[in-house]
């Protein structure tokens, strides 16, 4: 006795979901049921809500900074703190980022 192919009942959610965005999931629950495939509403809501939530996962990620930078405070404090540090007293530091600018300038 042949096997049936097993089916990939949240891709077929997705599939039906991305053809028919305006639909409920008891709609759609009803087109699946319609093809033979055995699902609940709840069932086609779970995987819309976690399709959503996957979507939001992705912007969010893309709109954060890269990690190990700063945007201030205290990390800009640490930075500044060491060049001063290395440069051995606050006026060398001085020295050191006007000769940075002067460079920049000729650079552009």
């Amino acid at each position: 006795m042949a096997k049936k192919a097993a089916v990939n009942k949240s891709q077929a959610i997705r599939d039906a979901l991305a053809k028919n965005p305006d639909k409920s999931p008891s709609d759609i629950a009803d087109m699946l049921k319609a093809d033979g495939i055995s699902i609940t509403a709840q069932y086609v809501s779970t995987i819309k809500s976690n399709a959503k939530i996957k979507t939001r996962r992705k912007v969010v990620a893309r709109r954060g900074r890269p990690r190990g930078t700063t945007s201030g405070g205290m990390g800009t404090m640490d930075a500044a703190l060491a060049l001063i540090k290395a440069a051995g007293s606050l006026q060398q530091a001085k020295n050191v980022l006007s000769t940075i600018e002067q460079i920049s300038q000729v650079v552009r």
